[in-house]
């Protein structure tokens, strides 16, 4: 198209059209939204609900718990709460009370001879003049070679053995001993790990 062409051809626009389009654009106005302000005050609403049941629910729960807990009280015969130990009496005084009789110059004895008698011995043996306890695992592999000796003699399950060949925990098992400090014992088929203190 030439200029002339193009010229001729906005010639024959009419005046209106011009002044349409000269004139500034109105913007359609959206109806306001309300809906979105409603659903917000009630999820707000929802919380602050929830939350007040809860706490009261835990409130209750608790008011509750403390009311049984006094009424189980008021039943409790009274000779429970004598014969009951003292909350800040230690635990190995309560698990042995005859380590209490001990003499006070011997506060260390006494703790360890409580705790011995409280926890109980490990399973050991003594061979060659060392103790070898139990670490409580079992072996794969039992050793290709025949047994080094037989645990012969036994002791109380609260002692420990004082000879060679002997064990806390009865008599008659097959024992292999390893250059490593550990020693294997039989014991039900079960090839135990024993290892020196």
């Amino acid at each position: 198209m030439t200029e002339r062409e193009l010229f001729e051809a906005i010639g024959h626009v009419d005046d209106d059209l011009i002044l349409a389009a000269d004139a500034p654009v109105k913007k359609r106005r959206k109806p306001p939204v309300y809906w979105r302000q409603l659903v917000s005050v009630a999820a707000c609403a929802c919380i602050f609900l929830g939350g007040v049941a809860v706490w009261q629910s835990d409130g209750f729960r608790k008011a509750n718990m403390t009311s049984e807990a006094a009424a189980f009280a008021a039943d409790a015969p009274e000779e429970a709460a004598e014969t009951a130990p003292a909350p800040d009496m230690p635990m190995l005084d309560a698990a042995a009370p005859q380590a209490a009789d001990a003499d006070e110059g011997a506060a260390v004895e006494k703790d360890s001879a409580a705790s011995g008698i409280a926890l109980g011995l490990a399973q050991c043996v003594q061979i060659d003049g060392v103790l070898y306890f139990d670490t409580g695992s079992a072996v794969d592999c039992p050793p290709d070679r025949g047994a080094d000796g037989v645990i012969e003699t036994s002791v109380d399950r609260d002692a420990f053995p004082e000879t060679d060949g002997c064990s806390n925990f009865g008599t008659g098992y097959s024992y292999w001993v390893s250059g490593d400090g550990v020693v294997i014992v039989e014991i039900d088929g079960v090839y135990y790990e024993f290892a020196a203190n």
